[in-house]
C-alpha cells in the first residue's frame, strides 16, 4: 500500500529558515527546559538512593518508610513536569507559534496530507525530538482523527507521560526520568519499549520501585513481536507484553484493568 511521508523534521527546518526569530524563541524555551533537567536530575539521585535504602533495610512494600520515599520520588517527578508544563504554556501565549504565517503554512500542509490518508504511522527514534516536533505544529487534535499504529517510541508519545530508563549504560545504571508529557491518547499506561534490553527486569526491587514510583499510571514493557490494539486486547507473542507490578514481578497485561482511550494501537 502507498506510504505518505508527513515529513515533519523536514517541515520544522522550513520553519528555521523562514522565521527565525520563532524558532530561536523556541530554542529559548528548550534550553531552560534543559537547565530544569538538570536540578531534575540531581534530585532524582538523593530521592531515589532515599527508595533503594528503605527497600533494603525492610524489603516490604507497605514499609511507611518506603512509601514516603516514594511519595517523595513522585513529587519530585511531578515538580519537574509542572515546571515543563509552564515553560511549555509560557512559549504558546507569549509566541502563539500556531497562529504564525509561516507554521500555519507549512501545517496545514502536513494536515492536507494526513487527510488523505486512511491511517498514521508513528515510528520510533529519537523520543524527544519527535515528541517536539509533533508538539510544535499542534498535531495533538489531528491525533485524534485517525486509527493510529504506533511502535517503539511511537508508541510512547501517545501515552500520558515518557519516561526514559536504561539500566545498562556505558557510564553504570541510569536512572529513569521523564522527558515530558505525552499526548495522553492512551491514557493510564506509560510504554517501555524493548524494556527486556533496558532494565533489569530480573531483579523484583527494580521491578516493584519502578513500578511504585509510576503508580497510579501502569508501566506496561512492549517487546518485539506483540502488540495492544484499541480495546486493550494483546496480540501477537503471549510474552510481549506485560505490566510491571508493585509486587516485582511481571505480570500479563490485564485490559480489564486498562482507562478507557483513544482509538489507537501501540506496539513494540
Amino acid at each position: 500500500m502507498p506510504v505518505v511521508n508527513l515529513r515533519l523534521y523536514g517541515a520544522f527546518r522550513e520553519i528555521e529558515r523562514v522565521a527565525p526569530d520563532l524558532v530561536a524563541a523556541h530554542a529559548r524555551k528548550q534550553a531552560a527546559l534543559k537547565a530544569i533537567k538538570v536540578l531534575y536530575r540531581d534530585a532524582i539521585v538523593s530521592a531515589i538512593a532515599g527508595v533503594q535504602k528503605a527497600w533494603a533495610q525492610r524489603r516490604e512494600r507497605a514499609c511507611p518508610w518506603f512509601q514516603q520515599a516514594i511519595r517523595h520520588l513522585q513529587q519530585v517527578d511531578e515538580l519537574f513536569l509542572a515546571e515543563a508544563d509552564r515553560l511549555h504554556d509560557q512559549f504558546a501565549e507569549t509566541e502563539r507559534p500556531l497562529s504564525h504565517p509561516a507554521v500555519e503554512s507549512v501545517r496545514g500542509a502536513i494536515l492536507d496530507r494526513l487527510s488523505g490518508c486512511s491511517a498514521l504511522l508513528i515510528a520510533g527514534g529519537h523520543v524527544g525530538v519527535l515528541r517536539n516536533r509533533m508538539s510544535f505544529f499542534g498535531l495533538d487534535e489531528a491525533l485524534r482523527q485517525k486509527p493510529i499504529i504506533a511502535w517503539s517510541g511511537g508508541a510512547m508519545v501517545l501515552a500520558e507521560r515518557i519516561l526514559l530508563y536504561h539500566d545498562h549504560t556505558t557510564h553504570g545504571v541510569g536512572l529513569a526520568e521523564y522527558l515530558d508529557r505525552g499526548f495522553g491518547l492512551v491514557p493510564g499506561v506509560v510504554f517501555l519499549p524493548h524494556a527486556e534490553q533496558r532494565l533489569e527486569l530480573s531483579r523484583p526491587e527494580n521491578v516493584a520501585i519502578l513500578a511504585a514510583r509510576l503508580a497510579p499510571l501502569r508501566p506496561v514493557a512492549l517487546e518485539n513481536g506483540g502488540g495492544i490494539d484499541a480495546h486493550g486486547q494483546c496480540f501477537g507473542r503471549a510474552d510481549a507484553i506485560r505490566e510491571l507490578t508493585v509486587d516485582g514481578h511481571l505480570a500479563p497485561y490485564d485490559p480489564a484493568h486498562r482507562t478507557a482511550g483513544g482509538d489507537d494501537a501501540a506496539r513494540s
